[in-house]
């Protein structure tokens, strides 16, 4: 069980760090844009950086649980992740 939640809250993390490196990206991309396209990336950003900050809480709510609990608060971790992960995903496909 213990190399299980490793492994699992290992990955979460990772997924995190890629996601602030798709909002650096973005951040990137928005300096180099248009006025109207600049104003555009920075709602998408501010969108971004905010569901990243909910990411990491359930992570760390994650990480904090006990043993009899992880189970379940991995439960809602997931079904939050799927629906961070398909924001982020199509926040890309927009910019």
């Amino acid at each position: 069980m213990i190399e299980r939640r490793k492994a699992y809250e290992s990955n979460l993390e990772a997924q995190l760090a890629l996601w602030k490196a798709d909002i650096g990206v973005l951040q990137a991309k928005a300096g180099r844009a248009e006025i109207r396209a600049k104003l555009q990336y920075d709602k998408t950003i501010d969108s971004l950086q905010r569901t990243h900050a909910e990411a990491d809480d359930h992570f760390r709510k994650l990480q904090d649980a006990g043993d009899e609990t992880w189970e379940d608060v991995k439960a809602g971790t997931e079904k939050a992740w799927t629906e961070f992960r398909d924001f982020f995903r199509k926040s890309r496909e927009k910019h």
